[in-house]
């Protein structure tokens, strides 16, 4: 991304012209508005056909998919900051953690 250009715009299409999308969720990935922004577009291509692929890198998938543990906190942070303006933000962010979850990837935590 080239000096004095804009970043999301830049980022979104980097995603869109990509052909295969890791995504890495850690303990604090949720934590990152910014993240959960970039899994939204990731999983809006995803329903296009782009490969997408879930890396837990020490996280229990079903914490991402089910929005338990620090997911949990994080999202209820997120909300008690945005207030009610942004339900549908939170309900996008919801819905791109649980699909990605759901697909097949790698967990750091298997053998």
């Amino acid at each position: 991304i080239e000096k004095g250009n804009q970043v999301w715009a830049e980022l979104v299409e980097a995603i869109k012209d990509s052909t295969l999308l890791l995504v890495v969720f850690s303990e604090n990935y949720a934590s990152s508005t910014w993240c959960l922004n970039e899994l939204v577009e990731i999983m809006e291509c995803h329903k296009y056909g782009q490969v997408v692929v879930p890396v837990f890198y020490k996280i229990d998938p079903s914490h991402v998919r089910k929005h338990t543990g620090s997911y949990r906190t994080a999202l209820a942070k997120h909300k008690m900051q945005a207030g009610k303006n942004d339900d549908k933000m939170m309900q996008n962010w919801k819905n791109a953690l649980s699909q990605a979850a759901n697909l097949s990837g790698f967990d750091s935590n298997s053998p």
